[in-house]
């Protein structure tokens, strides 16, 4: 039998409750009218578990992802290639159920299904717009052989130095929407990456977690050809839910009053901005959040100190076993380490290949860089000339030698494998102590927010 109990303990029970709410009417305020840098402490407690991950899910402990969708861009005659069977290239495609692939052609790879992007293009402008031949001839042999591998390579009809398939990738994006739109509706975040491209999930699930999908927000890494500004759609496009409904469904039919006018357009990531100016939402740039580095093409000291301590959402051109190293990497990180940066990136996963000299390498001291800080050009016929005035100046991190040039270099990259032609051998050299007394002078890359 339940023991009656008194009316002291009701009043207990009470007032307890209340206090309780009291607490938590007041934490809950405090974390609203916290300035954001309080509030990104907040959300760093809820996005990285102190737990270790785990290779069977390695989104596990980032919930707020489940309200991404990732578009991955791709073209049909290079699909197998740059989207591997094995599936271990990113973990985006390994954790989030909210993955599409798009291609100019619908097939099925062995692990993806690839959408067709442009099939809802209409006949007309199939048939009449000469973009669309290598579209044509793509489908027919698709149909005869099955086989299309032997298309790729075709050049554009309008030009003999662009790959058809780039011609036609201009045409893609805005489908893309429509169609993942109609397949993820609603969802928090839309992102367009290509194949080639890496997006570090935990950093990408945090930078989303402090915006609100419900503001019109388009973010990229800006490019500017003759004073249009665009987000590079390799570094990765990044929408919010009010962005792509207004042009999807509060402005429907885009991408189709675009299609005719696509032709003289350069390229798709252009055209999907230029459709988002029309309805007055404009680009947010985010480099060097998002950037067209790889680990080997990164710059790294005193020529580009901002890249010490910021995180990094996506890099691009990387190949499937550059993808399938990143993912490993973060794989054995553990997850309460903070917001992984270009720093922990250089130190992981580049350091260790940096010899004093290597034969047979350009490590990219001839490319100016960003903004063009990290190169630079002297005449130096021989190549001990070059290490010479590499030595003299204690600010180069890095040289080059090739034929009767020496390129040196403020900020430090690991660079390539080049084989010598007729001008001579590629010589590469770095300094690491420089390098190391640069880095130690550096203040420390603690408590990182976006």
């Amino acid at each position: 039998m339940r023991r009656p109990t008194s009316r002291s303990s009701f009043i207990w029970i009470r007032y307890t409750a209340l206090g309780i709410l009291h607490l938590l009417a007041y934490t809950l305020l405090a974390y609203t009218l916290a300035p954001l840098p309080d509030r990104k402490r907040t959300l760093r407690a809820v996005f990285f578990p102190s737990h270790p991950p785990s290779s069977e899910d390695p989104c596990h402990g980032f919930p707020y992802g489940a309200n991404v969708v990732v578009c991955v861009n791709t073209g049909a005659s290079e699909a197998v290639e740059k989207v591997p069977a094995d599936g271990n290239h990113t973990p985006v495609r390994q954790g989030s159920k909210n993955v599409l692939h798009f291609s100019d052609l619908g097939q099925n790879t062995q692990q993806y299904h690839m959408h067709n992007a442009l099939d809802t293009v209409s006949a007309s402008e199939v048939d009449n717009n000469p973009d669309f031949k290598f579209y044509r001839e793509q489908k027919a042999v698709r149909g005869e052989t099955r086989d299309i591998s032997g298309v790729r390579g075709a050049k554009s009809p309008g030009s003999p130095y662009q790959l058809a398939a780039w011609t036609l990738d201009k045409y893609k994006f805005l489908h893309v929407m429509e169609k993942t739109w109609a397949m993820k509706p609603d969802m928090d975040w839309y992102v367009i990456i290509d194949a080639d491209s890496y997006v570090f999930w935990s950093n990408m699930v945090i930078w989303l977690g402090t915006m609100d999908p419900n503001l019109k927000s388009y973010f990229g890494s800006e490019v500017n050809i003759a004073g249009e500004r665009f987000a590079n759609g390799g570094s990765g496009i990044v929408m919010s839910r009010a962005a792509v409904h207004d042009i999807v469904v509060t402005h429907r039919g885009t991408a189709a009053r675009w299609d005719s006018n696509i032709r003289g357009r350069c390229c798709g990531d252009l055209v999907l901005s230029l459709a988002f100016n029309e309805y007055g939402i404009e680009l947010q740039d985010v480099w060097l959040l998002m950037s067209g580095e790889t680990p080997s093409s990164m710059p790294f000291g005193p020529g580009t100190p901002e890249y010490m301590c910021s995180p990094v959402l996506s890099m691009h051109h990387l190949t499937p076993t550059d993808m399938r190293e990143l993912a490993e990497f973060e794989q054995r990180r553990p997850r309460s380490s903070g917001l992984l940066t270009h720093a922990e990136i250089f130190r992981n996963l580049v350091m260790s290949s940096i010899e004093p000299n290597r034969r047979n390498w350009d490590n990219l001291a001839s490319e100016p860089g960003e903004f063009g800080k990290t190169g630079g050009l002297l005449q130096a016929p021989t190549f001990e000339e070059c290490v010479q005035a590499y030595e003299v100046d204690i600010n180069c991190l890095y040289y080059v030698h090739h034929g009767d040039t020496c390129h040196i270099g403020l900020s430090l990259r690991l660079g390539h494998e080049r084989k010598a032609d007729e001008q001579g051998i590629w010589q590469s050299g770095w300094n690491q102590t420089r390098l190391n007394d640069w880095m130690s002078s550096q203040t420390p890359c603690d408590h990182n927010t976006f």
